[in-house]
């Protein structure tokens, strides 16, 4: 094998293949990358047996070939090399690179015993925006639970499904406490799935697939194909392709908790009321709580925190509508604020109900995105 590419471009690759990397006493294979050559491009591959990557540079080939390099000691090779252009060649089962005045070789695996990244065979698909995508994840991952004993509350359901004789794609992370649903109209996605599917994407499949998203900065206007088999899910776009188990169970029924009507209903600006939450936020309690009064009859609404060890702090805040009867409730600060840093628009609506009930937190102007979240019961 013998490759010669920008060291820029390849450094990127590395680097996003580095992160899928597996760390295995009993296989140490999974610590690297497989690099292979096929008509003038270079694929990299990585996985960690539960999500797999493959990524695709061009350069300049003159031998075709194949070679497993430990991921980490190459990417930090590249990322503290300042030339322009770099030759790898295989020699004598070394890799050896070249890079302006630098010479180096890495010791490597045979690249036969590397494990496949599995193809996905399907010919479904579902494809939709890379931005709207992006958003998407965006203002759903935080919701989701990171530790949680309950399989199917650590990954973000998709769920495609018919509505209006349309089909909608609706994203949904929860960890019991707070929910967050996100819903992709018909106009922004295209799909030949006829029938509806759920399926749960692990939550640090869902990080991967944002943050090479999020790396694509010069794709802004590409498209991101989902592939879904019974088992795994494809998601590609650009020159990369990733592929992932599913969590093998079933997401509860979460739209029964959705409150469609509210007793209190309030609008009022998100820079204001981040501000205030951040503010109060510091002498919460060990529960991060903070105590909201709600006083329609006075149009206002009353922040309060309180901590023996700490101190106290209140503000009172006008909304910009309030309705309903004047109500008391313990929200988590921390749960809060991650909902309003999760709607882009500069109005929140708030919609609540007893003191008991959860609220909901949306844009004033849209439904597209919805925030549960539950009171703290002191």
């Amino acid at each position: 094998m013998k490759f010669t590419t920008l060291v820029e471009t390849i450094k990127r690759a590395v680097n996003s293949a580095e992160k899928i990397t597996g760390k295995n006493l009993t296989l140490p294979i999974l610590g690297n990358i497989l690099l292979k050559t096929n008509k003038n491009k270079l694929h990299l591959s990585s996985t960690d047996l539960e999500i797999g990557i493959e990524l695709i540079i061009t350069g300049k080939i003159e031998k075709e070939g194949k070679f497993v390099v430990p991921a980490k000691t190459f990417s930090n090779f590249l990322n503290n090399l300042s030339e322009e252009k770099i030759t790898i060649e295989e020699k004598n089962d070394v890799l050896a690179v070249k890079s302006g005045k630098y010479d180096t070789t890495f010791q490597g695996f045979n690249p036969e015993e590397f494990p496949i990244i599995p193809e996905v065979k399907t010919e479904k698909y579902l494809e939709i925006e890379k931005l709207d995508f992006e958003e998407s994840l965006e203002q759903v991952i935080p919701s989701v639970g990171y530790t949680s004993p309950k399989a199917e509350l650590n990954g973000v359901l998709f769920k495609l499904e018919t509505s209006g004789g349309q089909k909608i794609l609706k994203l949904v992370g929860t960890d019991s406490f707070r929910l967050a649903e996100k819903t992709i109209p018909s106009s922004k996605i295209k799909t030949n799935i006829k029938d509806d599917l759920e399926i749960i994407i692990p939550l640090r499949t869902a990080q991967e697939v944002l943050r090479l998203i999020q790396e694509k900065t010069e794709d802004e206007g590409s498209v991101i194909k989902i592939t879904p088999e019974p088992n795994q899910v494809e998601f590609s776009f650009s020159d990369m392709r990733l592929v992932s188990r599913l969590i093998n169970a079933e997401y509860p029924k979460y739209s029964s908790i959705i409150p469609n009507s509210f007793e209190n209903q309030i609008v009022i600006n998100k820079k204001e009321l981040i501000e205030a939450v951040k503010i109060i936020g510091l002498f919460s309690g060990k529960v991060n709580d903070i105590k909201f009064n709600f006083n329609p009859s006075k149009k206002e609404i009353t922040l309060e925190a309180q901590d023996p060890s700490l101190g106290k702090s209140q503000t009172i805040i006008s909304p910009k509508e309030i309705s309903g009867n004047s109500i008391e409730i313990n929200f988590n600060h921390r749960f809060l604020l991650d909902g309003l840093n999760s709607i882009k628009e500069d109005n929140i609506f708030l919609g609540l109900n007893k003191e008991s009930n959860p609220g909901l937190l949306k844009g004033d102007s849209n439904d597209s995105f919805s925030y549960i979240l539950m009171p703290i019961k002191l």
